[in-house]
């Protein structure tokens, strides 16, 4: 066992951090990495200004990236995605072209780079059966969006996919089973 001064360590308790309230902030981008395969770059940031810049900059932070990550796909599918999200990152960052940084394949040129993001509080469902609650970014915009005070939180996403806390859920009839005649052999 390995002995500490421990005059030079704070106490704290079992679950002594205050969470991060969903909501808006700038954020500045830390790591990314590219995985070919499912074509997408995984986005790690952290926060950049504001009470609450450097929160994830802590041990925890360094050690749970999946905590404080997006991603940017570029399937062709989400070309257009990817666009605003590259957009965004070049609005909040005058000079910096992300576009040609992206095409030049120099993701090294993102890395202390900001950009707006919206954090939304949404359900899962926990490997015991239970349900938890964690912040995904559901919106990337230019960083002066969020100084200006232009984005809203967003309501709590509902396991189901649905909202809590304000809007309204809709649910479908469940399906009825067709017994008629089948119009064809």
């Amino acid at each position: 066992m390995r002995s500490f001064n421990f005059d030079s360590i704070t106490a704290t308790g079992d679950g002594d951090f205050t969470p991060l309230p969903a909501g808006p902030y700038v954020a500045v981008l830390t790591q990314l990495t590219d995985n070919e395969a499912k074509e997408y770059v995984e986005v790690v940031f952290d926060i950049a200004e504001g009470p609450h810049a450097g929160y994830y900059s802590d041990d925890w932070g360094k050690s749970h990236p999946y905590a404080h990550h997006f991603f940017m796909s570029y399937k062709d599918s989400a070309l257009g995605m990817l666009k605003g999200r590259l957009d965004a990152i070049t609005a909040s960052n005058p000079g910096f072209a992300a576009d040609a940084a992206w095409n030049a394949g120099r993701l090294d040129m993102f890395v202390n780079r900001v950009v707006g993001i919206n954090l939304q509080e949404e359900e899962y469902e926990r490997s015991d059966g239970g349900t938890g609650t964690r912040l995904n970014v559901c919106q990337v915009m230019d960083a002066a969006k969020v100084r200006e005070g232009k984005v809203k939180v967003r309501a709590k996403k509902a396991l189901g996919g649905g909202r809590k806390g304000g809007g309204q859920t809709v649910t479908a009839a469940p399906a009825q089973a067709y017994d008629g005649p089948v119009p064809f052999d």
